[in-house]
């Protein structure tokens, strides 16, 4: 039986090569003449538009033909596909974004990802595609990249913004800058933000806009804008209260540890009267209030004006300018029960450090008299979980600056009391700062060399001048001291900061309205991108961006 299934197998097969011998001729054969690719077809090609812009779908530079290139263009037509829709016929179309949105069907701005497409080369005559993948990126008039610019003119509080974006110039991407003078004015009907400036904050705020909120702090108060087009949303009032605004409250600072996964978003504020206020949003940012009670740390009280640069939501450094103590501002999680089960909430604490550090800062009790000029990360480190901070000082009886770290553990936030604990040489300055020079570190845990570098560096300003103070790569063999090369800033520098990602970008501001970017690959050479002027003493700056747990806030 076993014999009779095989041959009658090896029959069925001999019978089915023959009907296919034999039906040879019965076929059309046509032969293709596929586009020759000048891009990676697999890979998607970017397209970039801005709210209220124009985008260009151009696909003339993807290929090209290897024969009558004039016979073969009239032989097929072009089509562009977006989130599965076609939105545009012609190998060059330029659409407004708003348009292309909707014929595509995307309904908000582009996030951390893009939406695909295709950019199709199609036969006429058989309806055969060619296709490269394409990706479209839809950005709101303001976006990753761009920096918010607060200025003081003449007491009055100005707001411009700087747009960077691509352009193909000669087959090269070439980024291009634009200064958007008087941005509020220009989201808000004409109107100006009342009072003089005083301070500016990011936060990452899904509830108020895709981008987060800005907000501006004059002596009127806090106002709170759209990151996306700097459109007002709301003032700091009572209504954002518990039980009404407090008494005396009048804003000085604002600070945010940024939701993630595991925490939800909370808020520290700090009054004219140096109390902190806090709230805690859900996670979805759908509700949350501050509390109208000032928090409480303990019997001593405090007094609080400045916060510290912090990670994305990380441990937040402040100074008690009543006890001469270091206070850190972070989130807790509490585990509560409902029912049977367990949930995890977060909650604000603020907790004043305390010991005596063999080395280093003397963050439990400064000399009566000090002068806090600035505190901020100098390092993040996993080894013992510890964060490290660095803190320029004055000190009576002292000649210079004092620049001093400490390190706090992530667990328990505890300091670190240990000797050469931050493996960071501390001095005296030879320079004796103050409250005009502007100064900035970094404790970014990114893995790029620019990032990296930032973290054992401290920039500082004096006059037109600015300064680095860089730590070796080993930590224990000293620092070095540079002049950074700006010669196209001309006026005082009033603020300075980096680029929060990549730390390859250092921003100056200056007096006079001068606002200039610089590539900071080579601090021995650092190259100007952009300079241009906002038209008032530079007082604050903010870049605009998607955040990680890995990079500065540079909200100081």
């Amino acid at each position: 039986m076993v014999m009779k299934k095989l041959i009658y197998s090896l029959l069925a097969s001999v019978f089915v090569l023959t009907a296919c011998f034999e039906d040879e001729g019965n076929y059309d054969y046509v032969e293709t003449n596929p586009p020759h690719w000048l891009v990676d077809y697999t890979q998607p090609t970017y397209f970039v538009g801005y709210q209220n812009g124009n985008i260009t779908l151009d696909g003339s530079s993807f290929f090209t033909w290897d024969t009558d290139s004039l016979k073969r263009s009239e032989e097929v037509r072009y089509e562009w596909i977006i989130n599965g829709k076609s939105v545009a016929e012609g190998i060059k179309v330029t659409l407004n974004t708003e348009e292309l949105m909707e014929k595509a069907g995307i309904e908000e701005y582009s996030g951390s990802m893009g939406t695909y497409g295709s950019f199709n080369v199609v036969e006429k005559s058989t309806g055969v595609k060619y296709m490269a993948k394409i990706m479209l990126w839809c950005y709101p008039k303001y976006s990753g990249g761009n920096w918010i610019i607060l200025a003081d003119k003449d007491n009055n509080a100005k707001l411009s913004a700087i747009r960077d974006f691509s352009e193909i110039e000669n087959g090269a991407v070439v980024t291009k800058y634009e200064i958007i003078q008087d941005a509020y004015e220009e989201a808000n009907n004409g109107e100006s933000i009342p009072g003089k400036p005083l301070g500016m904050n990011w936060a990452l705020d899904r509830h108020i806009g895709q981008n987060g909120s800005i907000t501006v702090i004059t002596d009127q108060g806090g106002y709170e804008l759209n990151a996306e087009d700097l459109s007002f949303y709301a003032k700091i009032d009572a209504e954002q209260f518990l039980n009404g605004t407090p008494a005396n409250f009048e804003l000085m600072a604002r600070v945010d540890h940024d939701g993630t996964d595991l925490y939800q978003p909370a808020t520290f504020l700090a009054s004219s009267d140096g109390q902190i206020y806090t709230r805690v949003m859900s996670k979805n940012y759908l509700g949350g209030k501050y509390l109208s009670e000032p928090y409480y740390i303990d019997d001593k009280g405090y007094k609080v004006s400045m916060f510290g640069n912090a990670l994305f939501n990380g441990m937040i450094p402040c100074y008690d300018e009543k006890n001469r103590r270091i206070l850190i501002a972070t989130v807790n999680l509490q585990e509560v029960s409902v029912g049977d089960d367990k949930l995890l909430i977060s909650q604000p604490k603020v907790v004043a450090l305390s010991g005596s550090p063999q080395y280093g800062a003397p963050v439990g009790q400064f000399p009566e008299g000090t002068e806090m000029l600035y505190i901020g990360l100098n390092k993040f480190t996993t080894m013992n979980g510890q964060m490290v901070f660095v803190c320029l000082y004055n000190e009576p009886g002292k000649v210079g600056t004092q620049l001093r770290h400490f390190a706090v553990y992530t667990t328990g936030l505890k300091i670190n009391e240990e000797a050469f604990q931050f493996l960071f040489t501390d001095f005296e300055m030879p320079e004796r700062l103050d409250a005009s020079n502007h100064i900035v570190s970094s404790g970014s845990n990114r893995v790029p060399q620019t990032a990296q570098l930032a973290a054992r560096s401290i920039f500082y300003s004096m006059g037109t001048d600015v300064y680095c103070i860089q730590y070796a790569a080993s930590y224990l063999s000293g620092y070095r001291k540079i002049k950074m090369a700006l010669n196209d800033v001309t006026s005082p520098v009033t603020y300075m900061t980096i680029a929060f990602y990549n730390c390859d970008q250092l921003f100056v501001g200056c007096e006079n309205g001068d606002v200039l970017i610089y590539d900071i690959n080579s601090y021995d050479m650092p190259i100007l991108l952009f300079k241009g002027n906002v038209g008032g003493k530079v007082l604050k700056v903010r870049q605009l961006g998607a955040q990680s747990t890995q990079n500065d806030k540079f909200n100081v």
